[in-house]
């Protein structure tokens, strides 16, 4: 029996569905609570549209300030700085954040930051110096590393079979088969056929759309020009899927760095036009 459950999150609806037997619902319950908890503290702490947010604090803080972030905040800004420098830019929440609040939709970020993640020091888990003035938004990582940290709750709990979807972010625990559908699959794709409906089994799936259809989404690599109307991806945790779709949305097809990440993740990607 599979029992789901579902909370407003994250700017989207986040559903959680968990396999049960009768006698650990109870279980699954408190799973599940622990789960969204987590999900909904990324949400507060990673806010782009809160002062008192740690984005919203880091943004507003002094050179040479040193900083008390929340643990998960700095893990983030960690898999953020490493996937920065591993798509040469194309991933670059300090270029997302400037572009976004000089634009009023990031309220919460001061816009006169001009630092990259080279002026951002980790000084331990919960320390960070800023050796330049920063502001980051963690719209294109935040989302998918909350649906990992929620299967990891699950997880610790016991669960073995469930499936987290953040609004089309989503990862799946287990070796139930789910069926997927690849965004805009009836236009023209460019990494080979694919059914509309596909089915993702122990993996992840993200998907980012660019242009009128998503007026947030943000080119980072200057001068660059999107030619793709929508990525998705599949790979082993939601963070990567989430962060190789912004990534591809500003590659050629053959890009040999992003077809290497995409092997290192268990990946496979769909692009359209």
């Amino acid at each position: 029996m599979w029992i789901t459950r579902a909370r407003p999150l994250l700017g989207t609806v986040v559903s959680i569905q968990v396999k049960i037997t009768p006698t650990d619902a109870a279980l699954a319950e408190r799973a599940i609570a622990e789960a969204f908890n987590i999900m909904g503290h990324i949400s507060r702490v990673m806010s782009a549209h809160d002062e008192s947010s740690d984005l919203g604090r880091l943004s507003r803080a002094k050179v040479h300030q040193v900083l008390v972030l929340d643990i998960e905040t700095i893990h983030v800004i960690r898999a953020a700085q490493h996937w920065a420098a591993l798509s040469g830019g194309a991933f670059n929440p300090c270029v997302a954040a400037q572009t976004l609040s000089r634009h009023n939709l990031r309220p919460g970020i001061a816009h006169q930051a001009t630092g990259t993640f080279r002026d951002i020091r980790i000084v331990s888990d919960t320390m960070v110096e800023l050796v330049q003035s920063v502001s980051l938004d963690f719209g294109g990582i935040a989302k998918g590393y909350a649906v990992d940290r929620a299967i990891d709750v699950l997880t610790a709990h016991g669960i073995s079979n469930a499936l987290v979807n953040a609004g089309g972010d989503l990862r799946a625990l287990g070796e139930r088969a789910w069926p997927v559908d690849v965004r805009h699959s009836h236009n023209h794709l460019m990494d080979g056929r694919v059914r509309q409906k596909q089915q993702i089994r122990h993996k992840a799936l993200a998907t980012s759309v660019a242009g009128p259809l998503n007026p947030e989404f943000v080119l980072t690599r200057r001068q660059v020009q999107s030619k793709w109307r929508s990525v998705t991806v599949q790979a082993s945790t939601c963070m990567a899927a989430d962060v190789l779709t912004k990534w591809a949305m500003q590659s050629s097809l053959l890009c040999p760095n992003l077809r290497a990440a995409l092997r290192q993740n268990h990946g496979r990607m769909w692009r359209t036009r």
